[in-house]
């Protein structure tokens, strides 16, 4: 990724002011990692079709908002 190509220190110090705004992107994607495991855990192919349906869209909202700037 770019980040292991860029300066470790000046990353530490971004992660480090940023703690709080991190640490709750963090806590959201591992709850949805989580929510992955367990679905694949227990063969439910019904909520990773959810899952992976909600994805797909929050990347197509994005990208048309991107596209829109």
């Amino acid at each position: 990724t770019r980040v292991a190509k860029l300066n470790e220190t000046m990353w530490t110090e971004l992660f480090l002011d940023n703690a709080e705004h991190l640490g709750f992107e963090l806590d959201c994607l591992i709850r949805s990692l989580q929510e992955y495991r367990e679905a694949i855990a227990a063969g439910d192919a019904e909520t990773l079709k959810r899952l992976l349906k909600e994805g797909r869209e929050r990347k197509e909202a994005i990208d048309t908002e991107w596209k829109d700037q």
